[in-house]
């Protein structure tokens, strides 16, 4: 279950960050998917919600409840925050 009053994570170190302060505590169920989702933020960045369900072995409805468990209103903006992610990475390991 999720606290009040937490601001919702605007990057994955946030959102990391949030759920090793126990600040986000998740049902069974959805902490096996975010624990992958957060191990592969690619999937998510990429993915639909039904393909990651799939690979999850969870239902669509736990993928999508997912981002506003953390605080998000949407799945897309959870993607967005994983794209980001993955472009802040790419950026410092390849610098143009």
């Amino acid at each position: 279950m999720k606290q009040a009053n937490v601001s919702p994570p605007e990057t994955l170190e946030e959102l990391k960050s949030l759920i090793a302060r126990r600040q986000i505590v998740f049902p069974d169920r959805l902490e096996q998917v975010a624990r992958q989702v957060i191990e592969r933020p690619e999937m998510v960045a990429f993915e639909s919600a039904a393909e990651i369900a799939r690979i999850c072995e969870a239902s669509q409805t736990t993928v999508l409840r997912l981002a506003q468990h953390c605080g998000l209103r949407t799945f897309a903006e959870l993607r967005s925050m994983m794209r980001n992610h993955l472009r802040m990475a790419a950026m410092t390991r390849d610098p143009c």
